[in-house]
């Protein structure tokens, strides 16, 4: 049987549990605490659009030299009172299930990491699901903030999610400009919009100014550069694009015919073995580093990798 089918019968195997409204609202994806673990091993500069909008819009966004290295120098404060509420890691958290499960996952993700197969650099990962509501920004940051605690990593956390951006706001930041700016105004540099934060080993990249043209920007050379960018610069860092759900949004599969690693987050109860099946089909089967169930029975959360057959 492969994981597909069995993670089906896990999703199929009971009704959808409750869902914890989170402290922000409800802008990001939550996951109810004590409700979502399985025993894991079970299974790219300027962007010019004609005016004319009977003309087809084409990518010309142009591709530019390599950025200064200029840093951060601000400090974002990081809401941890607000992540407590909503069951996520914080640096001086307890040894919840959940810390535990996302140590279990991240080890997956840095052994890829460590030993990278030939195509996209494997610390470029992309964190989605099929449908929305299903954990996925939950789990990006909670996979962000856990690498962050590695002593020999730093983490960039990438909102790709440019139509329903949440991370800042789950994080309780105030971010206007990011990726959306740089792709599309060759004289914003990337450090002019990177959020460091007060989580010493983690910084932000907004999703920026939301834009029509998401897609092609995504698709543009510009793009491909920048992610050359992020993924060479440092040796010890890793990026995690929480990114729109596959089966919602053209920007998902995009983004992850660039990813090194994609991990999927499943809901139990709520995703249907087609809907997973779909959204499995558009993206490379051999990139999925595993997937995340979320709400199943159990104190923690549940992480399958392995064949996809």
């Amino acid at each position: 049987m492969s994981i597909i089918e069995r993670v089906a019968d896990l999703l199929g195997s009971g009704p959808p549990t409750h869902r914890k409204p989170s402290a922000a609202g409800g802008v990001a994806d939550s996951l109810e605490p004590n409700r979502i673990e399985r025993a894991a091993g079970d299974i790219s500069r300027r962007f010019d659009f004609p005016e004319d909008k009977d003309l087809a819009v084409e990518s010309k966004a142009k591709a530019r030299p390599a950025r200064p290295t200029s840093t951060t120098t601000r400090t974002h404060r990081v809401d941890l009172d607000q992540l407590r509420r909503q069951s996520m890691i914080t640096p001086d958290g307890e040894r919840t299930p959940i810390a535990e499960c996302f140590r279990r996952i991240k080890r997956q993700i840095l052994t890829n990491v460590a030993n990278p197969k030939t195509g996209a650099p494997a610390n470029l990962i992309l964190v989605t699901s099929a449908l929305a509501g299903e954990g996925k920004t939950f789990c990006a940051i909670n996979l962000a903030i856990s690498i962050a605690l590695e002593m020999d990593h730093t983490v960039l956390l990438v909102d790709a999610d440019v139509a329903k951006p949440s991370v800042p706001r789950t994080l309780g930041l105030d971010a206007e400009k990011g990726l959306m700016d740089v792709l599309l105004d060759r004289r914003i540099d990337l450090a002019e919009v990177l959020c460091k934060t007060e989580i010493g080993k983690l910084t932000l990249l907004p999703a920026g100014t939301a834009h029509q043209h998401a897609t092609e920007l995504l698709a543009s050379d510009a793009m491909r550069l920048l992610l050359q960018e992020m993924a060479e610069r440092y040796q010890d860092r890793i990026i995690i694009f929480d990114s729109p759900p596959l089966l919602a949004a053209s920007e998902a599969a995009v983004l992850a015919s660039q990813m090194g690693q994609i991990v999927m987050v499943v809901e139990a109860g709520k995703t249907t073995e087609a809907a997973l099946k779909d959204a499995l089909g558009r993206i490379e089967p051999s990139n999925v580093a595993g997937l995340v169930l979320n709400k199943g029975e159990g104190p923690g959360l549940g992480y399958y990798y392995g064949g996809y057959g």
